[in-house]
């Protein structure tokens, strides 16, 4: 090796750290936070839209892993695991909150209703998710979201945000297979419902 040339150094696995964590070593848990904040926080987002609220629930996550390193089995890699207490974590802030309770439908910004009248009439639920990343889509997606009960939207979350399978989120939350599909097919069912409520609710108000 040529002089000066500087050794690359490894940077510990999870495995390795969630061993340093169990053994006592702050240190290594905080490493593990560093590394999966953001993941984490992408979970919460999915369930709140205020900045605060993913921050606080994000906290709450790790705080809940670290008392709960010693239940983690070996198998199970730390990145899955973080996320389903995350889920949870949701779950339950929502639950506490009565996040499901529902909003009326009617009430609309301009830009809203014109938003829906450009785009939701007549499309499909799975291109209703995907113009989400418009600013009134978001907005008009956190005031329907709260309609949908909070382990209901853990599914939709996990079906279709993250691309798992039915029997993934069904080892993940540990339910049934068919469990999942039937609070997938409510949930879809009532965010359609919702949306098509919004979308007569704007073509009522440009009369």
């Amino acid at each position: 090796m040529a002089a000066g040339t500087a050794l690359a150094v490894q940077e510990p696995d999870d495995e390795e750290l969630v061993a340093g964590a169990r053994a006592g070593d702050q240190a290594s848990f905080e490493v593990l936070v560093l590394r999966y904040r953001r993941a984490v926080e992408a979970v919460a987002g999915r369930f709140f839209f205020a900045r605060p609220e993913v921050e606080d629930v994000a906290q709450e996550a790790f705080v809940k892993a670290f008392l709960n390193l010693p239940r983690l089995r070996p198998t199970t890699p730390f990145r899955f695991w973080i996320r389903r207490v995350a889920v949870n974590c949701s779950i339950d802030r929502l639950r506490r909150e009565k996040r499901h309770v529902e909003r009326p439908a009617a009430y609309q910004t301009q830009s809203e209703a014109e938003w829906l009248g450009r785009h939701l009439a007549g499309r499909s639920l799975a291109e209703h998710r995907a113009l989400e990343s418009a600013r009134e889509a978001r907005s008009l997606v956190a005031r329907v979201l709260p309609r949908v009960a909070p382990k209901d939207r853990a599914v939709l979350y996990l079906l279709d945000g993250e691309g798992h399978s039915v029997a993934e989120v069904a080892t993940l939350l540990g339910w049934s297979q068919t469990n999942v599909k039937v609070r997938a097919f409510r949930a879809r069912r009532r965010l359609r419902r919702a949306i098509e409520e919004l979308a007569r609710g704007a073509e009522a108000g440009a009369r």
